[in-house]
């Protein structure tokens, strides 16, 4: 992904660069999987909490049951992997990557013939103005904190303006 991304903002694309985009986003979809378990909510890690609850519960009632020791070893190796597999299941139906990020880039190698390079879907520049109001809203006491912002921020930029002058 991170290949795919240091191509999108090269200034100009051939059919090689773009053929090479596809090839780093298909590489990413085919290995996204691993993931996943790091992408889900609070609601899929308690479900996930409770399912290996009631699975510990039942396991540890068969293991009561008069087993020899090598019978116990094989059921808890039996019983670690049904841990993991319910886990997994878990966390794959809870997480995902459908979101409007993901899907928007499919579309950079069909639109860079079009467009040429990809600079309209930068997002630095709202990111660089956004800046300033953050700031000022951190210095804020928070009560009424647009009108104190537009004050800070206009403030800060008439004094950055005047010290052009001089």
């Amino acid at each position: 992904m991170t290949d795919f991304y240091l191509m999108t903002q090269y200034d100009s694309h051939t059919d090689k660069t773009v053929s090479y985009m596809q090839k780093y986003l298909r590489e990413f979809h085919e290995t996204k999987g691993v993931f996943l378990r790091y992408r889900t909510g609070k609601g899929a890690k308690r479900a996930t909490a409770k399912a290996q609850k009631v699975l510990v519960k039942e396991q540890t009632e068969a293991l009561v049951k008069g087993l020899t020791a090598s019978e116990k070893a094989k059921l808890r190796q039996e019983d670690a992997l049904e841990h993991r597999n319910l886990v997994d299941k878990i966390l794959r139906e809870a997480a995902h990557y459908n979101f409007p990020k993901m899907h928007l880039i499919s579309h950079y190698a069909e639109q860079i013939p079009k467009f040429s390079a990809l600079k309209q879907y930068s997002t630095d520049i709202s990111k660089y103005m956004h800046k300033g109001f953050k700031e000022t809203y951190r210095r804020s006491n928070k009560v009424n904190a647009t009108s104190q912002m537009i004050t800070n921020y206009t403030r800060d930029h008439y004094v950055h303006y005047e010290g052009l002058d001089n």
